[in-house]
């Protein structure tokens, strides 16, 4: 038995032990929940000894972690959800890319969320009134386990709708633009759309893209593999 590793200190070798390295598939996509409890604004009058004692250092740090976890896999599409809050100050975020509260998306009740990260924003929404009201507190206070989880579902509309909007099967173009987003994404459309399928736009631009950090090689192929599909007449 692997001894459990603290999940600040895994390095690339924790997935190839623990997971193995999901037998070299690609990851698509990462969808992290980073807690809450050190950032979300609700609890802002906790801040301070939070602050003092180090749990905001912790909670910072496994930010960072998931970070450089989305880094090592590289999926075409990643977000980190929280409240409102200070993650995104504290924790070194982009600007947050998408705002909801669960109602917009077809479950009645509300608590505020952002996320960070590169995903398509544009969800299908399915709004109904929100006869919840701010249920999470109101039905799942208090500090048990099974209340925290509670708190922490994530909602299945929500689930539903960054679903629809953001598949590969559904949205291939999108896809291999997020994978590569450095290259020209009307190229990699114009690939597609000569039948040039995702997985030949792998083989003919991931060493120039990854290895060589060579934009414009990879753009070259990209505009051969067209032209030999769609040869001058």
């Amino acid at each position: 038995m692997l001894p459990k590793p603290h999940v600040n200190e895994f390095g690339a070798g924790f997935f190839g032990d623990w997971f193995g390295d999901f037998d070299g598939l690609d990851i698509y996509a990462i969808l992290a929940a980073c807690p809450c409890t050190e950032f979300a604004t609700s609890g802002a009058r906790h801040f301070a000894a939070k602050d003092a004692d180090g749990r905001t250092v912790a909670a910072v740090q496994l930010v960072h972690q998931t970070l450089r976890t989305i880094e090592y896999f590289r999926p075409a599409v990643w977000a980190i959800e929280n409240p409102v809050g200070r993650i995104e100050k504290l924790g070194g975020l982009p600007p947050w890319r998408l705002a909801f509260d669960p109602h917009h998306l077809g479950d009645p009740y509300t608590k505020k969320t952002l996320l960070w990260g590169r995903f398509n924003a544009n969800l299908p929404i399915a709004p109904v009134e929100a006869s919840d009201g701010s249920k999470m507190h109101r039905k799942f206070g208090g500090n048990r386990l099974a209340t925290k989880n509670a708190r922490s579902a994530t909602p299945e509309g929500f689930s539903y709708g960054f679903f629809m909007a953001n598949n590969a099967q559904d949205n291939p173009a999108l896809a291999i633009a997020y994978k590569y987003d450095r290259l020209d994404a009307g190229l990699l459309r114009a690939a597609l759309d000569a039948n040039v399928s995702a997985r030949e736009i792998d083989e003919l631009v991931a060493d120039a893209y990854y290895m060589d950090m060579d934009d414009s090689a990879a753009e070259s192929a990209l505009r051969q593999a067209i032209s030999t599909q769609n040869p001058p007449t």
